[in-house]
């Protein structure tokens, strides 16, 4: 019999996955069609899940991963998907939809206080307006709009974060901020 803590713990761990996947897949249109076999994509889910928790997680307990650590990673769990490839229009998640996964994901287990701070957050098209607007505001040149459900690679994700890094270098009330902590600081501002 599982003790309570246990049951805890899976049931915070069953909704923060829940709301990952919802994050990642919501727009994303990634299964070969709506009445795809929902067996297969629990199967996915759980497989994907696993995969995460279990061997991509460990990199970010006890020490902060550098940006190329972190991109290897996103590109780790955008190739894990090519082994449901069968359910997938694409064959497998592209990078946009497998960085909002992993950094949904993380940005959880961080508020949560179970790892050390993310090196990066969720890329989606509100974090890019809001960048933008805070980035034009001090006029520094602003990102041009990329819908992250397609991103491909790792090109203009990259590009985001290197804009937020200078909003926290340029402009005083994010000094010392995070990346992560920024991205918490425009979501509330928005």
């Amino acid at each position: 019999m599982t003790s309570l803590k246990e049951s805890q713990h899976d049931f915070i761990q069953n909704e923060i996955w829940t709301l990952t996947f919802s994050g990642a897949f919501q727009r994303a249109n990634i299964y070969q069609s709506k009445d795809q076999d929902e067996q297969k994509k629990g199967v996915f889910k759980k497989s994907i899940r696993a995969f995460i928790e279990n061997i991509i997680l460990d990199d970010y307990k006890t020490t902060v991963v550098c940006d190329e650590h972190h991109i290897a990673n996103i590109k780790k769990v955008s190739d894990y998907s090519c082994n449901f490839l069968e359910i997938f229009q694409e064959g497998q998640i592209n990078f946009g939809i497998a960085q909002k996964m992993l950094n949904l994901y993380l940005k959880y287990m961080w508020s949560l206080g179970h790892i050390p701070e993310p090196p990066h957050f969720p890329v989606d098209r509100i974090i890019q307006i809001i960048l933008n607007k805070e980035i034009k505001a001090i006029k520094i040149k602003g990102l041009k709009l990329e819908t992250w459900t397609q991103f491909t690679d790792e090109e203009h994700y990259v590009k985001v974060i290197k804009s937020a890094r200078e909003l926290i270098i340029k402009n005083e009330s994010f000094a010392n901020h995070s990346l992560a902590e920024l991205e918490l600081a425009l979501f509330q501002r928005r």
